[in-house]
């Protein structure tokens, strides 16, 4: 008998994810997160490129019994208070003990998240999870590509897969991936062994893609020449701005029932990044009169910035409006679409549509930066939530809160009460902005953007300039970390150390 008629195994599915700069001033609260709890989240996420959703989908198709728990979920920002955390592991122990008895759990965590008083948030998920479905239930873990992987995280769950993209396109594919690992153990077709391989060193989040590059060649490899036996091999070259214990790339292979396999392949793997460590270095960066420059070489459009120094998607504030400056000396002629966080200022202009205004916009998070003033014409306001549209994380639902368009000349500035998703094109259209048609977009992103603006991505630009996700991470101060610490620590000839 097909072992798939044997019985319809339920299978928790629960997401909690939030990525922690802790060089970011800004802590993150319960009120940053997205919580939907049971038929709620099922319904909202599906069809969402998200690994809820695909983990969900997969279950059903193979027979399972998927149970929604939650899905809560914030923007990167800085460290969780010690306050939410403890509602959101009240919150997961409830979900566990409504649901009853479980065969299974899978759990998404983003794998870097950082509390005021733990270093490693995402393991005392896993452990708080543990302790309510016991050990006889199985656990499987999907995490980010940019999770700082711990031994302890090995040691609680029973599986452990990442994403296979950076750019981000694969989560829902990575949902399908645990679930069918977690379907496999709880009929009794695989045994996992799961070996993980660490190397202290950081990769700039610039320097980590996989679709061309030395990460991309890694990848190959744990393609094609992964031991018979593995059942999934994931890339964890950690997101640079956190500065925790343990912290250092990570390898995770997992082979049916072969320990020695797995940690083998693990070993090499990690070998092979490391072997590369010189090549992985932060793309030429630009000076935005440079860019400006470079702007004005080129014919298509739009010409994309990246200002991913202060990136919300990577932790940072996103107040800095440094480019609102640079853009009027060096682009005055040019139209530019730009953003930057300010809820006071959006309160102040939100009544004022048609009117002109003279505003001091930015630095609201963050103490280091400095505001301007921006003179221009409210040309729009508004609120409420939107879907995102483009590759990485289709379908999501969002919010950048209150938000009003500020137009001054030729440019346009998206100023929001809360961080925004640049990357994406729904944003700024959600805005009644045009992204495909202006000169200059200034994306506060590291990555997505270019897989959200894949034509237009090749000409992008990385802008030099200071913020809480610099890529510049040799002008990171690191109290925690391991030490040394590739390309942080160097010997006194100037080459990195092991």
């Amino acid at each position: 008998m097909d072992p798939w008629q044997l019985a319809r195994p339920r299978i928790g599915v629960a997401s909690l994810v939030q990525e922690t700069n802790t060089f970011s001033p800004r802590p993150t609260v319960w009120e940053d997160f997205t919580v939907l709890v049971g038929d709620d989240a099922a319904s909202s996420l599906k069809r969402t490129n998200t690994e809820f959703a695909g983990a969900f989908a997969s279950l059903r198709r193979m027979g399972a019994d998927p149970v929604p728990l939650l899905a809560a979920w914030a923007l990167p920002s800085g460290k969780v208070t010690d306050e939410t955390f403890d509602r959101l592991v009240a919150l997961l122990e409830h979900r566990l003990v409504e649901a009853g008895r479980l065969e299974g759990l899978i759990l998404s965590l983003h794998g870097a998240m950082a509390t005021e008083s733990i270093f490693d948030a995402d393991t005392a998920l896993i452990e708080a999870a543990r302790r309510r479905i016991g050990n006889d239930t199985t656990l499987g873990v999907c995490l980010d590509l940019h999770a700082n992987v711990t031994s302890q995280m090995v040691r609680q769950a029973d599986v452990i897969v990442g994403y296979h993209t950076e750019p981000h396109t694969d989560m829902a594919a990575t949902g399908k991936r645990i679930a069918r690992l977690v379907t496999g153990v709880a009929y009794g077709e695989i045994a996992p062994a799961m070996a993980l391989a660490k190397r202290p060193m950081l990769v700039p989040a610039e320097a980590m893609r996989m679709d061309k590059g030395p990460m991309s060649e890694v990848r190959r490899i744990g393609y094609t020449e992964a031991p018979s036996h593995a059942l999934d091999v994931s890339l964890f070259p950690v997101q640079p701005w956190l500065d925790v214990p343990e912290l250092g790339l990570g390898v995770l292979v997992v082979t049916h029932a072969d320990m020695s396999g797995a940690q083998d392949f693990a070993e090499r793997m990690a070998d092979e990044i490391w072997a590369r460590r010189d090549r992985m270095t932060t793309p030429r960066l630009m000076t935005p009169e440079l860019a400006f420059q470079a702007a004005r070489a080129f014919e298509s459009r739009p010409f994309l910035m990246a200002h991913t120094s202060d990136s919300p998607t990577a932790g940072a504030t996103g107040d800095d409006p440094v480019m609102v400056s640079e853009a009027a000396v060096h682009g005055p002629d040019m139209e530019v679409l730009h953003s930057v966080v300010d809820p006071l200022a959006v309160s102040q202009c939100a009544s004022a549509i048609g009117s002109r205004v003279r505003i001091r916009v930015g630095g609201g998070s963050n103490p280091a930066v400095t505001p301007v003033i921006v003179d221009g014409t409210v040309v729009r306001s508004g609120a409420g939530s939107y879907r995102l549209a483009g590759r990485s994380f289709t379908r999501r639902e969002v919010s950048m809160g209150e938000w009003v368009v500020l137009e001054s000349g030729f440019h346009r500035l998206l100023v929001t009460s809360i961080p925004a998703i640049t990357a994406d094109p729904a944003t700024w259209r959600h805005a009644g902005l045009d992204p495909d048609s202006t000169d200059v977009l200034v994306v506060r992103s590291c990555s997505d953007y270019r897989a959200n603006f894949p034509e237009s991505a090749p000409e992008a630009v990385t802008l030099d300039l200071p913020g809480p996700s610099t890529p510049r991470l040799e002008g990171l101060l690191f109290e925690h970390a391991p030490k040394p610490l590739h390309p942080i620590d160097r010997n006194p000839d100037g080459e990195p150390t092991r």
